[in-house]
């Protein structure tokens, strides 16, 4: 539990950020009074605690640098963790838990520890090519796989579980191509219309097989694993169906192909059994007869 010092340190903290953020000139002071403490606990917070912020100070008066005016503030913080996908990862995005996230001066309580990630240096390149060509509906022509892809419509840049991809229209069919893979990348003159069923089948999809058609899967997860599924989405677009006397868990998940979920499924062997389709139970049962024939 937090004590009081602590709790007021980072309201003391947050306020001062927000003050700095709506372009106010502070003095300290002024903070002194305000949070009715030392002069040189104010300046510790500002030359200290607060060192990462670029804080102008002059005779006296301190000030947040033009060029990051609105960069730290928790509405924009707020709406880049709703479009990266990662909103419901912190329970609470108001300015005091975004100040104890950000503070690299303070020994912060939170760590946050997520996926690996590629390289930069190998998909930078592309992810400004192609932002500029989405931003104004271009055409592209590129090579992927040892194979030339022509009048490709790009629509989004997405990233999934730390590796970015590219969704686009190819003859009419939406496909993903993974970014780092991608290789000769021409705008073309021509321009495209965007349609809003392509973009509906990107944003509401979990995952990267993007379809405006999916089929469902049911399987039955042992008692042992079925905290795992009721803490958290394991499958894609999952619903539990039912939870039995036993323990046991009946869940739901669609999905546009078989491959988005049978290596799911087969993390979860022996704990886990497919109830439907039939299709999917038998192409589980014949991988399984290869592997074991290897």
């Amino acid at each position: 539990m937090k004590s009081n010092i602590e709790v007021k340190l980072a309201e003391r903290l947050a306020s001062i950020i927000t003050q700095l953020n709506d372009a106010k000139v502070l003095s300290i002071a002024s903070l002194a009074e305000e949070f009715n403490v030392s002069v040189r606990t104010v300046q510790r917070d500002l030359n200290e605690r607060l060192s990462f912020l670029p804080i102008h100070e002059s005779k006296g008066s301190y000030s947040l640098a033009l060029s990051a005016l609105g960069k730290l503030s928790p509405k924009d913080i707020r709406h880049f963790a709703a479009i990266s996908g990662i909103e419901a990862l912190y329970p609470n995005l108001d300015t005091h838990f975004i100040c104890s996230i950000l503070s690299q001066a303070i020994d912060s309580p939170f760590i946050i520890k997520g996926h690996n990630y590629e390289p930069k240096h190998k998909i930078e390149s592309n992810l400004n090519k192609l932002e500029a060509t989405i931003q104004r509906n271009k055409c592209i022509n590129f090579n992927y796989k040892q194979k030339q892809y022509i009048n490709i419509h790009p629509y989004r840049l997405v990233n999934s579980k730390g590796i970015w991809y590219l969704a686009a229209v190819d003859k009419s069919t939406l496909k993903t191509f993974h970014l780092s893979e991608i290789t000769q990348i021409l705008e073309q003159a021509d321009s495209f219309t965007t349609k809003q069923s392509f973009i509906n089948a990107i944003e509401n999809d979990e995952g990267i097989f993007f379809s405006e058609t999916k089929f469902e899967v049911v399987v039955k997860v042992s008692k042992d694993i079925a905290p795992y599924f009721k803490r958290r989405n394991v499958f894609p677009n999952q619903i539990i169906e039912k939870e039995l006397e036993s323990g046991e868990l009946l869940v739901s998940s669609k999905v546009a192909i078989a491959h988005q979920i049978l290596p799911l499924i087969k993390y979860w062997i022996p704990e886990i059994q497919v109830i439907s389709p039939t299709e999917i139970k038998e192409q589980l049962f014949q991988d399984l007869i290869e592997y074991i024939n290897k």
